[in-house]
Parts: structure tokens; C-alpha cells; sequence
């Protein structure tokens, strides 16, 4: 930083120093100028000087009475034992055995200088000329024939008939005056250009910025502030309410961030104020405040923007269904994480409403405001996850977009990203991920260029990840790192006392209308049932009740020949056994064939009540996701 060059002024108390100050300068390279003055008229001088100087250099009382009138800094040189040693050699030969020493500073070590000189020195210390003349005439009366001192002093002291020996700072005491005044100009400019940084930047803010301090008097404002008060016929009712009315509430010991909105002329205006404290004690408040208006276009944007791309969450925690204890408790421990901004992995059953409770957690967090970007890792083929992911220059790839792709995680920048089936990201995928959690920062395929994101992840999964990290088909450290917290969701069959709430509200959705009674006949029948598709196979059972529902006699639910109604509601039997009503097959091709036939209708009827998830199918009937899509397909041969 290149700085000005620096100016001096010396106002010396003797023609000595006024002479070393003027060698220094010109060997240092400093603009210096000096006067010769003490006490009042080295005030006097010094206000004559002060508009041309950017520091003042004296010494001892001149120099502290300097310090408490001018505007400018003043450094004081120094007296030194070593200076008072010196004025003491005057006195070698002769018989003197105490003196008086009169300063204005309390010089330390004063103690070794009598041990090495063999003489008693008696201090007195002065803030103005009249305290140096009563020292004189105290040390007269004590019969002490020597002063030592200042020029004054020194002075006072000779025409009490006393010896008067003056004391002068030496080299090394000026040179550390110039050096320190220099360091401390120094400082002062870097602080200046910093705070000129500060107030462009304050100014540049289109929210008016008012400090006020512990009274309600305004201390410090930015430029569209000043612009508010500036305006005539505002100005008395607008100061007034921030004073009166923000200022009042600080002032009663409310703490942390408050907010209102108040009418100023013809604008309405929305307050945020909080209270600035230095260690417990009220110094005042900041406020910030912005047309409301214009907020409200703003928010109306952002949030139409969001919309446009859903990246909005739809649900709260107040949206969840269910009164377990299993449920309750999932929901306290997710309200409490969410004001973290740790990464939470959430695990549960295919159908269990993993993403229902991560959009919950996004809309409790302070990451509220800003998008909520979801991805299922299983849904896009792995070759394409991670363009989709980090995102990708133009023409980076063939078929690459020419302007180029912002990636998810870009988008999720400020909110929250939400991976869904994490478990089937690829390994080589896991790394890259991994190094975005880590740095908190991505690179676009083909980029070349570091872009910084700020995001919360929290991912989901129906596997078991800790036998995955086990088996060496999940990153260990990436594991650890997405689950800093964990919340597991337990399966519908361990909280059966959810499923009449739940059916309720499903067939509220589906504005199907039936008493209370026979929807809970209905659901007692069911609870004999496992639900391995858990809430999602529990919403299909209720559109079918709503589209069967001319076929119910709900008089029968009671009588124990019902079971085939619950079968024909379920498309399944109780005992947890597959029906073969409605199964058709041929004999033509065989029994292979005939087999076959069977696979396909049990494969296609579990696929559309689960939803077509097709993992969640395969674990169900114990085979692999190839083996079902080539049973899917009728293919009989064996692999």
C-alpha cells in the first residue's frame, strides 16, 4: 500500500532537540517543520500549525498539555534513566548527596541510578507551569541545593539561588518518537482507507442503516437513510418513531433480532432493529429498513422464480400425519436438527415418507428462504448424475448445451439440497461429492473456475448404508460425512396406531366422504396386514376404497366371512400369502411357460401397488432388480 508521505511538526523545549529533529527528518525522508515554545505558547503555536501536520512530536509537560488540546496526535519523547544518569555527571567531584528531580512522567529504574551514583533523588511531578514553581520553592525550604529537570525547572531553580541542571532526551529517545509517530500514521491511513472501503460499501446498500446510541440519538447513517430524513415533510414523524418507538423496546432489555413496520409520510416501512451490547451493558441499536413494496415484489419474484424450477418444499412438520411414539419422536429429533446446519441422513422403507420429512427439516431451518433441490440418485441414469449434479460448460461434451448448465448443486447455492437413494450413487461419483462437502465448493464439467456454494445436504435411503461402507460399495468417509445426523423413520407395521389418521386424510384428499365408524371397521381389518410399501401402498388402498366404494358393504366388516372384501380392497390375503384368484395362465408352452405367465401378473400387480418401485419388489419377492425385469418381461430363460 503506497502510503503519503508523512508530516512533522517538533515542538521543542530546548534549541537541542529542535536541531536533532530537523537532522533526522531530512535523513528519513520526512516533511518536517519544528518551533521552539513551551507549555500555553506551544498551544498557541501548535493550533497555528495543526492544518498543515499530520502529528506533533515534544516533550514532558509541554508535550502532555499538547496531547489534551490538539486534534492531531502527539507522541511525547521520553526521559530515560540514562538521560537523567548523564545530567548527573555534572555533579561527579563534588559533594552533593541528594537532588531534586522535577518531570512530568514517572520514569522507572530511578532506584539503580542512585545505587550507581551514590545520590538520593527526591521526585516531583507536574501537570503546568505553576506546579514546577511550587515544586521550587518546596525544595528550597528542604534545603536541597540541586534541580534537575526541564528547562523550566532548571530556570525556577536557579533564581532560588539552587543549581539548575537540565535534562535532555537523547538521540535514541527522539529517533523512537519519530519511529512510533510514523507507525501510528500509519495506521491511522490504513484505518482511513479501510473505513472509506466500509462507508462505500454501507453507502452502496439499498436498505437505510441507522446506529443510534443508548439514548436513541443517531449516531451513524447511510446515505438512503440521510435521503429519508432529508425530506421535509418526514423527517420530524420518521425520527421520531425510530427514537420514540424501536429505540424504547432496546432500551427495556429486549434482546435478539425485532422487527415491525411503521408509516412515514406516504411510505410504509419494515423495521428490523436489534440491540448492541458491550459486555452486558446497553450502548444502543442498529436498525435496518426497507419499503415495503419493494420487498414484496422482491419475495414475489424469488418465489415465482422458485417455483418455476421446484425447488419450493411444500411440507411442514405441522403436515405429517400420525400419533405414534415412533412418529413423534422422529419429528422431535428432525425439529431440533433443523437448527443446524449440519447434514442429516435420513432412513427408512421404500414408502415411509423419507422426503416428506426432509422438506420439513428445509422449512424449520434458517435455510428456509432459499431453494430446496431434490434429486433421486436412482432415477438418473449414473452417466448423466453427474453432469445433472455439478453441472457443465458449453460444448463441454457432445449433445452439451452451447450456454452450458448450471448443476444442482449451484442451484441449491443458499438452501438445501436433498439427495434421495443415495445409496445408488457409483463409487467414482461418491469421490467428487465427497470433495464438494469437504470444500464447499464445485467445478462445472469441462470448467475451469472454482464456484463457491453454501449448502445443506441432507440425502435419504431404504438400504443399509453401514453394510454397504462393510462391503466396500459406499465411501466410509463420505458415509460419515452425510451423516453427521441421523434420523430413521420406522415402517408402517411397527406403528399401526397411524394407519386410521393416515386413511382418514388420504380419503379427505380424495374428497371421498364415510363415517368415522366404517372407516375404522375398515382399518381394523387391515391391521393384520405388514404393509411392506408402508404409507405409499397405504395411500393406493385408499383410492381403491374410493373407486370400490360402491362395492363395500360396510355392514359385512364385522362378520368374519369378510375377508375376501379386504382381499379384493388389498390384492392381497391375510397370512401375508398371495392369492391365485384372478391369476390366469396356459398350458400351451408348458409348465415352464404356465410359471412364467404367473411370475409376470404376481411381478406387474406388486409393481403398481408399490408404486412402480422396483427395488422395493425385488426385496419383496427376494431377488435381484435383472431377475424381476426379465420375469417382468415373461423371459423363461435361465440366466
Amino acid at each position: 500500500m503506497e502510503m503519503k508521505k508523512p508530516r512533522l511538526a517538533m515542538i521543542a523545549t530546548y534549541p537541542k532537540m529542535a536541531a536533532m529533529f530537523t537532522d533526522m527528518a531530512e535523513e528519513m525522508g520526512i516533511y518536517a517543520t519544528n518551533a521552539y515554545a513551551s507549555f500555553n505558547d506551544a498551544v498557541r503555536i501548535g493550533r497555528d500549525m495543526e492544518n498543515d501536520v499530520d502529528a506533533f512530536i515534544s516533550r514532558g509537560g509541554t508535550g502532555m498539555l499538547l496531547k489534551s488540546q490538539m486534534n492531531k496526535p502527539v507522541i511525547n519523547v521520553p526521559i530515560t534513566p540514562f538521560d537523567v544518569l548523564r545530567g548527573l555527571q555534572e555533579l561527579e567531584g563534588s559533594d552533593v548527596s541528594e537532588v531534586a528531580f522535577i518531570h512530568a512522567e514517572k520514569i522507572g529504574n530511578l532506584r539503580d541510578v542512585e545505587e550507581m551514583t551514590g545520590i538520593k533523588i527526591h521526585e516531583y511531578f507536574f501537570n503546568k507551569r505553576e506546579d514546577i514553581m511550587d515544586a521550587v520553592y518546596e525544595i528550597k525550604n528542604r534545603h536541597i541545593g540541586v534541580v534537575i529537570g526541564g528547562r523550566v525547572g532548571a530556570k525556577y531553580a536557579e533564581q532560588y539561588g539552587m543549581r539548575g541542571i537540565e535534562i535532555s532526551a537523547g538521540e535514541d529517545s527522539l529517533r523512537r518518537a519519530i519511529m512510533e509517530a510514523l507507525h501510528i500514521l500509519e495506521l491511522n491511513e490504513i484505518e482511513r482507507l479501510k473505513s472509506a472501503r466500509v462507508r462505500a460499501a454501507f453507502d452502496s446498500i439499498s436498505e437505510g442503516i441507522i446506529v443510534a446510541d443508548a439514548d436513541g440519538d443517531i449516531t451513524v447513517m447511510n446515505e438512503r437513510a440521510e435521503d429519508v430524513l432529508r425530506r421535509k415533510e418526514i423527517q420530524p414523524d420518521y425520527f421520531d418513531q425510530i427514537k420514540n418507538e424501536v429505540f424504547r423496546e432496546l432500551r427495556s432489555g429486549k434482546t435478539g433480532e425485532q422487527s415491525r413496520i411503521i408509516t412515514v409520510g406516504k411510505e410504509r416501512l419494515a423495521i428490523t432493529y436489534k440491540r448492541i451490547e458491550t459486555d452486558g451493558t446497553f450502548e444502543g441499536g442498529l436498525a435496518t429498513f426497507e419499503n415495503v413494496s419493494k420487498i414484496q415484489k422482491l419475495e414475489t419474484k424469488i418465489r415465482s422464480e422458485l417455483h418455476k424450477k421446484g425447488f419450493v418444499a411444500k411440507y411442514r412438520f405441522t403436515d405429517i400425519v400420525g400419533s405414534s411414539a415412533g412418529m413423534k419422536e422422529v419429528c422431535r429429533k428432525a425439529s431440533l436438527y433443523a437448527t443446524s446446519n449440519s447434514n442429516i441422513l435420513i432412513e427408512g422403507e421404500s414408502g415411509t415418507g423419507k422426503e416428506l420429512i426432509a422438506q420439513s427439516i428445509h422449512s424449520a431451518s434458517s435455510r428456509a428462504d432459499g431453494p430446496f433441490v431434490a434429486v433421486n440418485c436412482a432415477a438418473i441414469p449414473a452417466n448423466l448424475l453427474e453432469s445433472e449434479l455439478f453441472g457443465y460448460e458449453g460444448g463441454a461434451f457432445t449433445g452439451a448445451s452451447k450456454e452450458g448448465k448450471q448443476g444442482l448443486f449451484e442451484m441449491a447455492h443458499g438452501g438445501t439440497l436433498f439427495l434421495d437413494e443415495i445409496g445408488e450413487l457409483p463409487l467414482e461419483l461418491q469421490s467428487r461429492i465427497l470433495r464438494v462437502l469437504q470444500e464447499r465448493e464445485v467445478m462445472r464439467i469441462g470448467g475451469n473456475r472454482i464456484i463457491p456454494i453454501d449448502i445443506r445436504i441432507l440425502s435419504a435411503t431404504n438400504r443399509n448404508l453401514r453394510q454397504m461402507v462393510e462391503d466396500k460399495t459406499f465411501r466410509v468417509d463420505l458415509y460419515y460425512r452425510l451423516n453427521v445426523f441421523n434420523v430413521e423413520i420406522p415402517p408402517l407395521r411397527n406403528r399401526k396406531e397411524d394407519i386410521l389418521p393416515l386413511l382418514r386424510h388420504f380419503l379427505n384428499e380424495l374428497d371421498f366422504s364415510q363415517s368415522d365408524e366404517n372407516t375404522r371397521k375398515l382399518c381394523q381389518k387391515m391391521m393384520f396386514y405388514d404393509w411392506p410399501g408402508n404409507i405409499r401402498e397405504l395411500q393406493n388402498v385408499a383410492e381403491r376404497i374410493a373407486v370400490l366404494s360402491e362395492m363395500i358393504d360396510f355392514d359385512l366388516l364385522d362378520d368374519s366371512g369378510s375377508s375376501q372384501m379386504i382381499t379384493d380392497i388389498l390384492g392381497l390375503v391375510e397370512n401375508k400369502k398371495r392369492s391365485s384368484y384372478g391369476l390366469t395362465y396356459s398350458l400351451d408352452n408348458g409348465l415352464k411357460g404356465a410359471v412364467s405367465d404367473i411370475e409376470k401378473q404376481i411381478i406387474n400387480d406388486l409393481l403398481e401397488e408399490f408404486g412402480n418401485d422396483q427395488d422395493a419388489v425385488a426385496e419383496k419377492l427376494k431377488i435381484g432388480r435383472t431377475t424381476l425385469w426379465r420375469k417382468a418381461k415373461g423371459d423363461t430363460s435361465e440366466q
